[in-house]
């Protein structure tokens, strides 16, 4: 058989009798079989519904039955919580009734099916078996509850899953065997099982009883009869009495008690219970007719009279015997009907608990009526979006047929635009390839023209088209800006695998032209360690390419741009001689000497080894010298930022190398104290009257020597003096002074000594001079790491199977070498003038 949800199922075997079903929350008389054999007949083995899972524990009791004629299959059916519905899983609690009393019965049939294997099992091995299956969310209590109520006191189950046996197992290992253990009836024996060995054995208790704790019984009716003799019938005592009445002798007083008769009831109340019995009757009567029959015995006379007598004494007895009978009638008469209003009381419970169930019945009809009108009008809410959709979709799909028209049509009319268009891009690129080639004759034209008006001799191999300087500035890309100004803007490119800085100047300012032209003609003619090295230019656009000196310009270095470290003193000593150096070979340059006209701390540019190079040549001037004056000038209008300009140039508007000297001083105390240009000098020239010229020095280069820095604050103003004769001498004053501070602070620079120029003679600079072979260079190379070498060093170098720089030992881009005719151009130059003095 099979009971609802939490209550127990699947008994087989057995003879009908009234036992407790758990539904729900309800407790309900319901109607399943018991065994026909006693349990200690029955040994019960709880299993899983898997075969494979319980097997061994149910091939184990079957071995070792201890006696039992038949095995029961215990099962405790655990209904799952989340029912997989609509490829999701979903709370019991959130689905409906019905559906969930489906998914149940559903369960319960798969379950059943497994089970049904355990009795093909024993029905192979010939065992009688059956099956008892409790529906409950915890298996433990499942198993202690069947315990209870079927009074089982043999039962074998698994101490653990057989993964988890091992020869050393001596104790329980799962939760439910040790709560089995704990919590079931005492009076059950149980055996723990893994694997098909027996772990350990519960014995049962003698001093506990299933039959205790179990519901007590109904009640059955008992009849007791209790009686003097042997009889059982209470007219067979009377028929025996009177038989035995003419040998009676007893006295009037004396008494005899002929039977007592006690009927028990099922009790059902106070007004229904109770029970029938027949008191004991004292028959005194019957004595006097005994006696009386006695005395008249003795006389023969009245022998009628006795007959008489004797006749009516059985009468007596006949009516006794019917009075009695008809009692007796009355008294089962009695009991029927008390029986009867029991069973009457009973149908009443019944009816009353089936009108209480078809309510609930109803209830649930009227629920389920009312979700099946819900669903309905989802269904039409459903059909009706659906009918919508499909409206909607053949709508579509006829706009998606025209569209698909319409694509054609203009994929038709696409294939022959292109085909028109290919054929003016061809006749295009013609044009275009005749356009470039008149405009390339042009502009050479130009360019000719250009620097032959000029007088300015230009070598061809530093000419770069502006394409190149597009790529090598990723078209001029913000990020690659490292500078802006009047002039224009600064860009760090990358061209002909070496990184340069492209200078853009205004080209339609005409200002812009002629300081293109000016830093040509100047930077073309010059060399030396201490000027920016100029590369090549374009025309085209007014740009000039020099080399790329990563640390910026000394502005950015005093202010500390970027979080850069300050510079030390001896770097600023340094520096202060390289730009003295930069200017001696400026201002004694032959033919004409060259003046800078805008030197400042923003043109002094620095190498990745602190080097300084000055730059920007925009607005230098050749001098030339005059009948009228011992010293040359240039006269223009003044130009430059006010606070390094000289004082007289702003008023003459004479030009000289003088005016080079007045920037420097003012670089120099800079250099020194840190200040900003506008009145450094009144400053300094106050801190030394006052005598606290250390408090004035800039404490972030270091400790700075005092002599040398007092030495430079007096340089540094005579140089900065308003007077053009009062400041000093380049080669005769200020180079004697600032030489041997640059040995003092032992940093290694290329300069031209103060003996050279005296005697017009040069140093080799040290970039003239190989890497590898030390030597100067007759056909320098660029390599991919930037730096030049002689050609057959570097070649050799690189046939040797070396891929990495000779300088920095980094690997090497590429293997591509590139001419620096810039360079070769410079030395053979310097050459020739060696040769010349």
């Amino acid at each position: 058989m099979e009971a609802s949800q939490g209550g127990v199922f699947g008994c087989t075997g057995s003879s009908p009798s009234m036992e407790s079903v758990r539904v729900g929350n309800e407790i309900e008389e319901a109607s399943v079989e018991t065994p026909v054999e006693s349990e200690e007949d029955k040994v019960y083995v709880a299993v899983a519904a898997e075969l494979e899972a319980g097997l061994t524990t149910l091939l184990w009791a079957i071995k070792n039955k201890h006696g039992a004629k038949a095995v029961v299959i215990v099962h405790v059916h655990s209904p799952t919580q989340m029912i997989p519905m609509m490829g999701g899983s979903f709370l019991a609690s959130s689905l409906s009734a019905v559906q969930v009393s489906a998914y149940r019965q559903m369960e319960r049939d798969k379950m059943n099916k497994r089970l049904d294997e355990y009795l093909a099992v024993c029905l192979r091995l010939k065992v009688r078996a059956e099956k008892l299956v409790i529906e409950n969310d915890d298996v433990t209590r499942g198993l202690v509850e069947l315990i209870a109520q079927f009074g089982i006191t043999k039962l074998a189950m698994g101490a653990a899953a057989d993964k988890r046996y091992s020869k050393k197992m001596k104790e329980l290992k799962s939760k439910t065997a040790t709560g089995v253990n704990q919590q079931a009836d005492p009076s059950c024996m149980i055996w723990f099982v893994c694997k098909g060995k027996l772990i350990y054995t519960r014995e049962a208790s003698l001093h506990a009883s299933w039959a205790e704790n179990s519901p007590s019984k109904t009640p059955n009716q008992d009849r007791r009869l209790s009686k003097p003799g042997s009889s059982t019938n209470p007219c067979e005592e009377i028929s025996s009495h009177s038989q035995r009445s003419d040998n009676l002798s007893v006295s009037n007083t004396d008494k005899e008690v002929i039977y007592s008769w006690s009927v028990s009831l099922p009790s059902d109340g106070e007004s229904e219970a109770g029970s029938v019995s027949l008191s004991p009757v004292h028959d005194s009567e019957d004595l006097q007719f005994s006696y009386l029959h006695h005395e008249l015995e003795d006389s023969d006379s009245h022998s009628d009279l006795f007959n008489k007598l004797q006749a009516v004494l059985k009468e007596v007895e006949n009516l006794k015997r019917e009075a009695f009978e008809e009692s007796c009638k009355y008294r089962k008469a009695e009991t029927q009907l008390m029986l009867s209003r029991q069973k009457a009381k009973a149908s009443e419970n019944l009816y009353a608990k089936e009108v209480r169930y078809r309510k609930e019945i109803e209830e649930a009809l009227d629920r389920e009526k009312l979700e099946v009108e819900k669903l309905k009008n989802q269904h039409a809410a459903v059909l009706k979006q659906l009918q919508n959709a499909i409206d909607e979709n053949l709508e579509l799909g006829h706009k998606l047929t025209e569209s698909i028209c319409t694509t054609r049509d203009f994929e038709e009319k696409i294939s022959a635009n292109c085909h028109l268009l290919h054929s003016l891009q061809e006749k295009c690129d013609t044009l275009q390839r005749e356009r470039d080639g008149a405009v390339k004759e042009a502009e050479e034209l130009r360019h000719k023209a250009v620097w032959t008006n000029a007088g300015i001799s230009w070598p061809l191999s530093l000419e770069f088209s502006y394409l190149e300087l597009e790529q090598a500035t990723q078209n001029f890309n913000n990020s690659l800006m490292i500078g802006k100004g009047g002039f224009g803007k600064v860009y760090k490119g990358f061209l002909r695998n070496t990184t340069v800085a492209i200078k853009m100047l205004h080209p339609k300012s005409l200002q812009g032209q002629n300081e293109f032209n000016q830093e040509v003609a100047v930077l073309s003619k010059v060399r030396h360690p201490n000027l920016v090295t100029l590369i090549g230019a374009c025309s085209d656009v007014l740009a000039l390419i020099y080399e790329f000196l990563p640390n910026g310009s000394l502005e950015d270095c005093l202010a500390c741009i970027n979080s850069t470290p300050p510079l030390t003193w001896q770097v600023r000593t340094r520096i202060i001689g390289e730009i003295c150096s930069a200017l001696i070979f400026l201002h004694s340059n032959k033919p004409h000497a060259v003046v800078h006209g805008d030197l400042k701390p923003d043109n002094i540019l620095l190498d990745s080894n602190l080097v300084s190079k000055l730059g920007d040549f925009g607005i230098c001037r050749f001098l030339i010298e005059s009948n009228t004056s011992a010293t040359p000038y240039h006269k223009t209008h003044p130009k430059g930022t006010i606070a390094y300009i000289d004082p007289e140039f702003l008023a003459t508007g004479e030009l000289t190398p003088q005016s080079d000297v007045y920037a420097f001083g003012i670089i120099i105390l800079r250099l020194l104290t840190g200040k900003p240009a506008p009145g450094i000098a009144r400053e300094v020239q106050k801190a030394l009257d006052d005598g606290y010229l250390h408090a004035m020095v800039d404490q972030s280069a270091g400790n700075w020597p005092f002599v040398q820095a007092k030495q430079l604050a007096h340089l540094g103003l005579r140089c900065s003096d308003t007077s053009r004769r009062n400041r000093p001498d380049l080669v005769a004053e200020i180079w004697r002074v600032v030489e041997p501070m640059m040995k003092a602070a032992s940093l290694s620079v290329s300069s031209v000594s103060y003996n050279s120029f005296s005697e017009e003679n040069y140093q080799i600079p040290s970039y003239f001079i190989c890497p590898i072979f030390q030597e100067v260079m007759s056909d320098p190379l660029i390599a991919a790491d930037g730096f030049t070498y002689e050609a057959e060093a570097i070649k050799g170098w690189i046939d040797s199977g070396h891929e990495t720089s000779p300088m920095t030992n980094l690997q090497l881009p590429n293997c591509e070498l590139i001419p620096n005719r810039t360079l070769r151009s410079a030395i053979q130059e310097w050459l020739q003038m060696q040769q010349r003095s």
